[in-house]
C-alpha cells in the first residue's frame, strides 16, 4: 500500500482536505504526523478525525507528555488490531489477555513485532495530562497571541498564526525573519543566548540535512526560506509575563541594531 505523510508542523494544522483531494482518487492512504498537534483543530474538528491514521508524540517538549512515547489512532478495526499486535512482539494474544484468561493461552508470533508497550505509570501520567489538554492548549495560544501583540511593531519579525481552516496548539511558536530585521536568524539565536534565552532554529528541511546530501529534489524555495530564516521562541503553558517579556525585550533590542554584523 502506498501512503502519504502529512506533517502538522509545530502544531499548526496542515490542509488535510487538499491532500485528501489528491490522494483519495489514487487510492493513497493518508497518515498524519501530528506529533506536535494534539489539541489542534481543522474546521473546528480535533485533529485525528480527518484521515486513515494519525500519530501523536508524548515527548517532554510536546503539548502533553508521558515522559516519552506516543500514540497511534485509526478508525479501521483491522489496522488497530494489527497495531496492537505489532507493539507487543507480534504476538497473537497480548500479555493482558493471557493473564486474564481462565484457560491456558498458547500465544503465537504471527509476524515480527516490537516492544512498544507504554508502562502503566506513563499511561497514568498521560491520562491526567489529557484531562488538562484544553486548558494547556488555551494557555499556549494565549502566550502566542501575546508574542504577536508585543512584537507587532518590530519590522521583519512575523509570528506564526493559525491557518484560515484551523487552530494551532503552538507546541512550537516560530518566528520568520526577513531582510528588514537587522540580525540574521543565527545571529539572533546567539544574541538571545547571550541574554540567557534559549531559542532554537525553526522549521527544518530534510533535504538540506547531511544525511540527504546528494539526493535529487525539486526546487523548494519556500521550504528553504523557512529553514534559513525561522527560529522557535520559548513558549510553555506556565510561562509568566515576566519570562516572556525578557524574550520580547531582547528581540526589540536586536531590532535597534543598524547592521547585520556577527554578534
Amino acid at each position: 500500500m502506498v501512503d502519504d505523510i502529512v506533517v502538522h508542523q509545530g502544531g499548526a494544522p496542515a490542509d488535510v482536505a487538499a491532500v485528501r483531494a489528491l490522494c483519495e482518487p489514487a487510492g493513497i492512504a493518508i497518515v498524519e504526523d501530528a506529533a506536535c498537534a494534539i489539541g489542534a483543530t481543522i474546521d473546528s474538528v480535533p485533529i485525528g478525525s480527518h484521515s486513515d491514521m494519525v500519530v501523536f508524540s508524548f515527548h517532554p517538549r510536546k503539548v502533553i507528555t508521558t515522559g516519552e512515547g506516543g500514540m497511534i489512532m485509526t478508525g479501521r478495526d483491522d489496522w488497530a488490531k494489527r497495531l496492537r499486535r505489532l507493539r507487543e512482539h507480534g504476538m497473537s494474544a497480548s500479555a493482558a489477555e493471557r493473564h486474564s484468561a481462565t484457560t491456558p493461552v498458547l500465544e503465537e508470533y504471527l509476524e515480527l513485532g516490537f516492544n512498544y508497550r507504554m508502562t502503566d505509570v506513563q499511561a497514568a501520567i498521560g491520562l491526567v495530562q489529557l484531562g488538562r489538554l484544553d486548558e494547556i492548549v488555551a494557555r499556549r495560544r494565549e502566550r502566542a497571541d501575546r508574542y504577536r501583540r508585543l512584537l507587532a511593531d518590530v519590522a521583519g519579525v512575523r509570528i506564526v498564526d493559525d491557518p484560515p481552516y484551523g487552530s494551532s496548539t503552538y507546541q512550537s511558536c516560530w518566528a520568520l525573519l526577513d531582510e528588514r530585521y537587522p540580525l540574521g536568524r543565527d545571529e539572533l539565536l546567539a544574541f538571545l543566548m547571550e541574554r540567557g534565552i534559549s531559542a532554537r532554529r525553526g522549521i527544518m528541511a530534510s533535504h538540506l540535512e547531511p544525511a540527504y546530501a546528494g539526493f535529487a529534489h525539486v526546487p523548494l524555495p519556500n521550504t528553504e526560506r523557512l529553514t534559513h530564516d525561522s527560529l522557535i521562541l520559548p513558549i510553555f503553558h506556565v510561562m509568566t509575563d515576566d519570562e516572556q517579556d525578557q524574550v520580547v525585550d531582547a528581540i526589540h533590542e536586536g531590532a535597534r541594531r543598524l547592521d547585520r554584523t556577527t554578534v
